[in-house]
């Protein structure tokens, strides 16, 4: 599957208070191309507005998943629709927006849509599944207590 994402649309179902809207923004850019890497998935993040200097594009480097700005004047959803014209397999793309009337394009389409949530409460759970996979190796209490002791003993054996 390749994933055309509305950006901002998904942003604001991500929404993380205290916090400006470029480090919400990143922050979220790079969850998901934590995901994207360790599962491999493919996708199109667009933002509204121009690329701005001092913030990244995705399509400046190798990455599953690569950001997009719309040139000033096109908003996310007539970039994702014009970049749909184009495409001749639409049957491997999902487009992931709550935007009631991209759906609704997206659909005449025949382009599958997911809801933000959905496409966020997925990738939640394949994240958590590649966490199990890889568990973090660390000492255990026991073990540590077992080396605190050592230590000690040591440290009081040289101090003598």
């Amino acid at each position: 599957m390749y994933f055309l994402i509305d950006g901002y649309n998904l942003l604001f179902s991500w929404a993380e208070e205290g916090h400006s809207l470029q480090v919400q923004r990143n922050r979220m850019i790079q969850w998901l191309r934590s995901i994207f890497n360790k599962k491999n998935l493919r996708g199109l993040v667009i933002f509204d507005g121009a690329h701005r200097r001092g913030e990244e594009s995705g399509l400046s480097y190798a990455s599953p998943l690569e950001i997009a700005y719309t040139p000033k004047g096109q908003s996310a959803d007539e970039y994702i629709l014009e970049y749909l014209e184009g495409q001749k397999k639409l049957s491997t793309t999902v487009i992931v927006t709550n935007d009631q009337g991209l759906r609704r394009r997206a659909a005449s389409l025949n382009v599958k849509v997911q809801s933000n949530h959905v496409f966020l409460r997925s990738l939640a759970k394949q994240s958590k599944r590649v966490d199990e996979k890889n568990p973090t190796i660390g000492e255990t209490s026991q073990q540590i207590e077992r080396l605190l002791k050592i230590f000690e003993k040591k440290f009081r054996e040289e101090n003598e």
